[in-house]
């Protein structure tokens, strides 16, 4: 299977349809933003991901869900033996997840949890071979919308029951705040400014604000609550520079940054980075 590119041969967004990624070279695409979610299955080459300070490699095996609206640098590198890069790509629609959601709502808005990387068992297979078939006739000739619907809930219901998938209902909205955390994430060195990302949002920087704090935030405390948890997860998870993680996350001021650390975790921010290191040891 997937021994064609099939990408090209695209369809409407609503209905749920299968395409191969082949290549022969590498592949890189920077900021790149589904309109939906999606299984993606790697077949042979790896893919490198890149959502915020967050890397993920996925190889032979292993597949993933990559959400709608999550803004993620990609690579997809090809294998050293056969020179080829391939991968399936399931799209998930809106409409399929809020079918989903109506079936079984003991899945919506669960948070995704478990691994980031599923493995392709064989559950998982039977679930993609019944939504599309065999054979690369599947994937280039898709079936029936209502066909495909059908088929493609049980992938959708495989997928919640792992945790990787979130159901939505069909009047639930995405929160300003969590889209904004989806934007920030992924450019926290940025120098955001409100006016900018409202721009992003299609409306004025008081309607941002105003619909910010409907929810209990500001444009203020959320960048920078999202700037220190990336920095935390940098010092005291990987052991960066100081220098280094204020570069990651954006901030000008070395002592605004340690106050702020300080404050939040109790600690100066070269503290966490000794103690993830260890101490050293003498010969």
């Amino acid at each position: 299977m997937a021994r064609l590119d099939t990408r090209s041969f695209g369809r409407e967004d609503d209905i749920p349809a299968v395409s191969a990624f082949v290549a022969r070279h590498r592949e890189h695409f920077q900021a790149m933003t589904l309109p939906s979610a999606g299984l993606v299955v790697l077949l042979e080459g790896t893919k490198e991901v890149r959502v915020g300070i967050e890397q993920t490699t996925y190889r032979p095996g292993e597949a993933f869900v990559a959400s709608g609206g999550v803004t993620m640098d990609v690579t997809n590198l090809t294998d050293p033996t056969s020179g080829h890069y391939r991968a399936l790509f399931v799209r998930l629609p809106r409409p399929l997840i809020v079918e989903g959601a109506r079936r079984w709502p003991q899945f919506v808005g669960r948070s995704p949890f478990g691994p980031r990387s599923l493995p392709v068992d064989s559950v998982l297979v039977d679930a993609l071979l019944h939504a599309f078939g065999r054979d690369d006739q599947a994937v280039r000739n898709p079936i029936s919308p209502h066909l495909a619907q059908h088929r493609f809930l049980e992938l959708v219901l495989v997928l919640a029951e792992r945790g990787a998938l979130v159901l939505v209902p069909k009047y639930a909205e995405q929160s300003i705040v969590d889209a904004l955390r989806q934007l920030l994430r992924h450019r926290l060195h940025h120098p955001w400014t409100v006016a900018e990302v409202a721009r992003q949002f299609d409306c004025s920087a008081a309607t941002l604000r105003r619909r910010l704090l409907a929810e209990g935030e500001s444009f203020a405390s959320l960048l920078l609550a999202e700037r220190m948890a990336a920095a935390r997860i940098l010092l005291a998870e990987r052991g960066a520079e100081v220098a280094d993680t204020l570069a990651a996350t954006g901030f000008a001021s070395r002592s605004h940054f340690a106050s702020h650390y300080r404050r939040l975790y109790g600690e100066a921010p070269s503290s966490a980075r000794h103690r993830r290191r260890g101490p050293s040891v003498s010969s």
